[in-house]
């Protein structure tokens, strides 16, 4: 009687385990949806300026999900629990690291406009010279026409870029554009310009 009573309390405490583990996935489901929800949401900046936070964002939510999905629903509620504090410091990163480059982006078109303006100067200036100064040609002022060409398409692209609200790209753009206009600078013995800060 007493091993009978034994086997009847141990089952009671499986069942009611089973059934505390079958109360969690409602909950656990709403968490999920809503961490889905929420990422959503915020995944645009997220990518954009901490890729690295939302491949791990994306590999918790998976893992939560597969927890779900094998009917542990009592894990997969305490995964989810944890997300939206990891989504909140991400998306704070995110703000964070934005600024920064909103600020880099600031100071390149403060002072890589005027560069490409002087470039535009002198090559103008050789352009219309008669005769042409002594070692500079025809085909070397054509040249220097291109690539000042090539310089303010590169230069309107990363305005574009910014208008367009993808930063990162500007500056990588704006870093390219600095190579190109120093180069150019240094064959028409012009300064260099400032640095362009890369983003990173």
């Amino acid at each position: 009687m007493r091993h009978l009573t034994k086997g009847v309390a141990a089952a009671a405490v499986v069942s009611l385990a089973l059934f505390a583990a079958a109360c969690n996935k409602g909950p656990a489901e709403a968490a999920l949806a809503e961490a889905d929800r929420t990422l959503a949401a915020a995944r645009a900046d997220i990518e954009r300026y901490v890729p690295d936070e939302l491949a791990s964002l994306n590999g918790a939510m998976a893992a939560a999900k597969a927890e779900l999905d094998k009917g542990n629903y009592t894990e997969a509620l305490k995964a989810a629990q944890v997300l939206p504090a990891r989504i909140e410091a991400a998306v704070a990163a995110a703000s964070k690291r934005k600024g920064e480059l909103t600020a880099a982006w600031a100071d390149v078109s403060a002072s890589l406009p005027g560069a490409v303006q002087a470039i535009a100067d002198r090559v103008g200036t050789l352009a219309a010279a008669k005769p042409l100064p002594q070692g500079i040609t025809k085909d070397l002022v054509v040249n220097y026409q291109n690539d000042l060409n090539t310089i303010t398409q590169a230069w309107n692209d990363a305005n574009s870029a910014s208008q367009g609200g993808d930063i990162p790209r500007a500056l990588e753009m704006a870093r390219d554009v600095k190579a190109r206009a120093d180069a150019l600078a240094g064959a028409l013995g012009l300064t260099a310009a400032p640095p362009a800060v890369a983003a990173r």
